[in-house]
């Protein structure tokens, strides 16, 4: 669709911005007696033929004429030349359909301002995900390395248990050779006091030897369930710790898919 606008002021040249912009539109001429008119400078940069004589239009063959200068007289003209040639828009249909695209652009430039604050938001969310997403990491390869650390108590665990028993074996021979003196030692009499002696006291530290034993035993077997427990609330911790990485690896989606969808 070819277009002339007649008025180059400020009402006309916004008129140049928003036509030029429309693939479908061709602002073929722009008229107007001001030469220094904004809208004629307009003309230039955009490579628009312009002129000063209402009888100029009529070489473009225009499907419209916008009549931008809200002078009646130019309106009477032009009503006159071509209203038979093509369709005419006076200065106050021109006018509401400026106030119309200037709502319009309002209302972009608050959507405008409204995307460029989601992405801003969703860029500092984005931002916030990738460190939760580090730090879930991290605690995930830290409860690896417990994981393994507990594994490796365990197993240190059950061989102090197979020293305690070698201990309580050990601890159990020499009870019975404690035994075995004090009876050489009732046969031979006044001779073997002295050996009597040297045996009860084997026997005392055989006892005490096996007393400890047991104690440690013990203590090993409490700790042997606690390391147990402590696996256990690794494993629960590393169950946790993909829940937040896959919940994690969503929201992130969702920011990368609201992103794309505001820069469409």
């Amino acid at each position: 669709m070819n277009i002339a606008i007649v008025g180059a002021g400020t009402g006309g040249t916004k008129i140049i911005k928003l036509l030029s912009s429309i693939s479908d539109v061709n602002v073929a001429i722009v008229i107007d007696r001001n030469f220094n008119a904004p809208g004629i400078a307009l003309a230039k940069e955009l490579g628009i033929r312009y002129g000063d004589s209402l009888a100029a239009i009529e070489k473009v063959q225009p499907d419209l004429i916008i009549e931008a200068t809200g002078v009646t007289a130019v309106s009477e003209e032009l009503a006159q030349m071509y209203k038979d040639k093509c369709e005419l828009m006076s200065s106050k249909g021109a006018k509401l359909f400026m106030t119309l695209v200037e709502q319009n652009n309002q209302t972009l430039d608050k959507l405008n301002y409204q995307i460029a604050a989601i992405k801003e938001a969703s860029a500092t969310v984005q931002g916030h995900l990738e460190r939760i997403n580090n730090s879930i990491d991290n605690v995930h390869e830290i409860s690896n390395k417990l994981l393994e650390i507990a594994d490796k108590s365990s197993q240190h665990i059950m061989e102090s248990d197979k020293i305690l028993q070698y201990v309580n074996r050990i601890a159990m021979q020499i009870k019975i050779l404690g035994l075995n003196a004090n009876i050489e030692a009732s046969r031979a009499g006044e001779q073997g006091r002295g050996f009597s002696v040297v045996a009860r006291e084997v026997q005392n530290l055989a006892n005490s030897s096996e007393a400890n034993a047991k104690e440690i035993n013990k203590i090993l077997s409490l700790l042997s369930e606690e390391v147990s427990k402590i696996s256990g609330q690794l494993d629960k911790l590393k169950d946790y710790s993909m829940i937040q990485v896959e919940a994690s690896k969503e929201a992130t989606n969702a920011v990368e898919n609201l992103l794309e969808k505001a820069s469409i």
